[in-house]
């Protein structure tokens, strides 16, 4: 397995390491997950990403590259903000999910997830074959870090200079000192929650990440309330909810496919915009919670699988993602949870939001 900046501050924390992607990675530390995920939701919780990967594309063809290889449209945006899509294969399948943050009209910064470091990259490269563009793999040379709640904005404020956050829109990002130190502050997150993801050079994130966690205010997290936390959001993860089996249409994400974008993108002619099943928000009451590949059924027919499920401390109930067939989504269905068929009600998603910051363009 591989190990981020902050191993030695784990082990020394209570962290309960565990495998994700070839990452030693912490599921929670002493205080738990419970503790983690309220936290965030009431104050402000500090999550260590840095197995996710970071690539700049930039050069002449950097814009024609990252337009075509995204689903979403770098047109609609100005530089200094940012959008979510997707990297598809020939068969219109989610290679991964993605944000793109622009930095300038020759020069993109992607963010993708760790199981995609390798794969995102091989396939960049092919689709870049021929092109006067340069793409530089950062994710060896920095560090990601998440700060995220309702007082990750404050947190911010009274430690970095050089930078106004209160100009940085919801999905933007900005250049500052964190205590000296340079940050790329960007106004994303994976929670719900207002916050930043925050990146810094591998040198220097030891030195942040303890700034950040000896603020009063803030509370050392793992992938397990990091988990119930972007469910509760009905945020997809990949490798889970999607994977390069589905296409966006199935998990409702269509919304960031532009189809009709100039040049169009790799992998739309094998798109399906009316796919046989749907990506699904579903609750149980009382304390039965679904499982990831639970059945999902309707009157005693097998429909669905869940994808993700866990035990929501915010709306104390069992939630999940699941997979139905499209002709049975506004119909009765249940969760088979050991030979028992729990009854299970369709969710609005997002279940928890919180995010108060304006959108950019």
């Amino acid at each position: 397995m591989r190990d981020t900046f902050c191993l030695e501050w784990d082990q020394a924390h209570g962290a309960k390491l565990v495998d994700f992607h070839g990452w030693r990675m912490p599921v929670s530390y002493d205080k738990g997950i419970l503790f983690e995920h309220e936290a965030t939701r009431t104050s402000a919780g500090l999550f260590n990403i840095s197995h996710m990967g970071r690539v700049r594309i930039s050069g002449p063809q950097a814009y024609k590259l990252s337009q075509y290889a995204f689903t979403n449209d770098l047109s609609k945006i100005t530089i200094g903000n940012a959008l979510y899509g997707f990297l598809l294969n020939d068969k219109g399948g989610i290679i991964d999910d993605v944000i793109i943050y622009k930095e300038a009209n020759d020069r993109f910064l992607w963010i993708i997830n760790a199981g995609g470091r390798e794969t995102d990259v091989e396939h960049l490269k092919r689709l870049a074959a021929g092109k006067d563009l340069t793409i530089d793999v950062l994710s060896d040379k920095t560090a990601l870090i998440a700060l995220q709640g309702p007082k990750a904005d404050a947190v911010l404020k009274r430690l970095v200079t050089d930078v106004d956050l209160d100009k940085i829109p919801y999905f933007g990002f900005g250049r500052g000192l964190l205590q000296g130190k340079s940050a790329f502050l960007m106004a994303t997150g994976y929670t719900g929650e207002d916050g930043y993801e925050i990146m810094v050079s591998v040198e220097d994130a030891p030195f942040v990440w303890n700034l950040l966690t000896t603020q009063p205010e803030v509370t050392a997290c793992g992938l397990g309330a990091r988990d119930s936390l972007r469910l509760e959001a009905g945020l997809p993860l990949h490798g889970n909810d999607i994977d390069d089996q589905t296409q966006p249409y199935e998990a409702g994400l269509g919304w960031a496919v532009k189809l009709d974008k100039e040049g169009g993108f790799f992998g739309k002619e094998a798109l399906n915009t009316q796919p046989a099943r749907k990506l699904i928000g579903i609750t149980l009451e009382g304390q039965n919670i679904p499982r990831s590949h639970y059945k999902v059924t309707s009157e005693g027919q097998e429909v669905g699988e869940v994808t993700s499920g866990v035990f929501s401390p915010s709306l104390k109930l069992g939630i999940a993602l699941a997979y139905v067939k499209t002709d049975y989504k506004d119909k009765p269905l249940a969760v088979d949870i050991r030979g028992k068929a729990v009854p299970a009600k369709v969710g609005k998603l997002p279940w928890v939001r919180h995010v108060t910051k304006s959108k950019g363009k």
